[in-house]
């Protein structure tokens, strides 16, 4: 039987090993591999060219609207953005409202999300408002396919510890896992009131006020309480040495706990607060940018897989709306872009300049957020019968980031004028070309809303 798209001469990787062959896929699906398979009704010579899985980014905020202020990209824009930097899928983070039920929750972001995404997506339910009966839908919302939860430590959004063990607790029974965002909020409060104090407001001063101690205690305790009840747990946008000795030791000792970080934290350091002003306002976010020792830590945990993925935590604000807080950090709305340039980013980073090998950048990337959250070997491999999600790369192209060329509506990337060697060139989704050397060719609404399996 004819293939509908075969792949030339790429070299193959995944998470455990790399080869030279030939990728058939038919009817959406990888279909075969070898030498010299037939010919296919449409063709791509990747001689020369690094076949890669798609990218699976499982933390995204799409359309989110936070505090009357609306995030620059939606579902069209931001997986326009993903599909040209090689993202194939991603998860997207539900936000609960107060007294919404988790059904509801999910029913309003399929809403934002149908007819609009250029790749698959599928959703994580923020938890805001935990009562019996919201502990009680646990159950049904991860049979129907949602096996994952996020909830925080910290004031703005935190539920507190009492409710936090029992949303630990539920997750385990039902068969789901827990992403926490970790920082301990009495820290931060204190290191807030200081810096008021001695009016140190603008920007460049911002990651004092967020101290790495504060997400390392936060981390210890999320990791001891899910070990007190048997839960499974998932730290988001690790970005201290800290934090990566507590889960580093969770493990070692069997804890059930799964690492991520982010593209900013391992190429840019605190040094860009430096300027002040807006310039400092584009990047912040929180946990805040650290210091080079941190860096250099995650980086040694993600070569040594004590940190198991990398996400964006995509959350684009407006050059605008980040502008409103350029006397004040406290006024700055919290995050970046990120979907378009992260894989490239890190490839440069990481794969070019010898810091972690190919299957690391893939097992990141792709392969363990797919198996984390129940999508794999759908996603996050190159395997007969998997999606066939790809991502060819050209190992020796090189260029500079100009956030101009962009399909993020923020205006900005954090990345801008950062020069980088490895660069993808096209994207396919489910057999279908989606992007090419930058420029978009879907058409919006082909991404499916995924379904997700359950924790075993």
């Amino acid at each position: 039987m004819a293939h509908d798209l075969v792949i030339r001469g790429g070299l193959i990787a995944t998470a455990t090993d790399s080869f030279v062959a030939d990728v058939g896929i038919r009817n959406g699906l990888i279909a075969s591999f070898g030498e010299h398979l037939d010919p296919g009704t449409a063709e791509v010579d990747a001689r020369g060219l690094h076949v890669l899985p798609g990218g699976v980014d499982v933390h995204t905020h799409l359309d989110l609207d936070l505090g009357g202020a609306r995030t620059a990209d939606d579902f069209e824009s931001g997986t326009a953005a993903a599909a040209c930097g090689g993202i194939t899928t991603i998860c997207d983070y539900a936000w609960q409202g107060k007294g919404q039920s988790l059904a509801d929750t999910i029913a309003a972001w399929s809403v934002k999300a149908r007819g609009r995404a250029h790749v698959d997506y599928g959703f994580h339910i923020i938890l805001s408002d935990v009562t019996d009966e919201r502990i009680a839908e646990i159950p049904a919302i991860v049979g129907a396919g949602y096996p994952s939860f996020k909830v925080f430590t910290i004031r703005e959004f935190g539920i507190g510890d009492e409710a936090l063990l029992r949303v630990l607790r539920a997750a385990r029974r039902a068969g789901a896992i827990v992403n926490v965002h970790c920082e301990n909020s009495e820290m931060l409060d204190l290191a807030e009131k200081d810096m008021i104090a001695a009016g140190r407001l603008d920007p460049r001063f911002y990651a004092e006020s967020r101290p790495a101690r504060a997400e390392a205690e936060a981390t210890r305790r999320v990791i001891d309480y899910a070990e007190h009840v048997d839960a499974e747990v998932y730290i988001v946008h690790m970005s201290c040495e800290g934090a990566v000795d507590a889960v580093r030791a969770a493990r070692k000792r069997g804890v059930r706990v799964w690492g991520e970080t982010r593209p900013i934290y391992l190429g840019l350091t605190s040094e860009r607060y430096d300027p002040g002003g807006l310039e400092a306002a584009k990047v912040i976010g929180a946990p805040p940018l650290r210091a080079l020792p941190d860096q250099a830590a995650l980086w040694d945990a993600l070569r040594a897989g004590d940190l198991q993925t990398i996400g964006s935590d995509n959350t684009s604000w407006t050059v605008d709306q980040k502008a409103e807080g350029i006397r004040d950090f406290r006024r700055v709305p919290y995050g970046v872009p990120g979907l378009e340039t992260e894989m490239r980013v890190i490839y440069s980073e990481g794969v070019s300049r010898g810091r972690i090998s190919l299957q690391t950048f893939v097992a990141a990337f792709a392969t363990n957020p797919a198996k984390i959250f129940g999508l794999y070997p759908r996603k996050g491999t190159i395997a007969v019968g998997s999606d066939a999600d790809l991502v060819l790369f050209d190992p020796r192209k090189t260029e500079v980031i100009d956030e101009r060329t962009l399909h993020s509506r923020a205006g900005y990337d954090p990345f801008h004028a950062f020069k980088v060697s490895g660069v993808p060139v096209l994207t396919v989704s489910r057999g279908d070309i989606i992007a090419r050397n930058g420029k978009l060719l879907s058409q919006p609404g082909r991404g499916e809303h995924l379904l997700r399996e359950r924790r075993r």
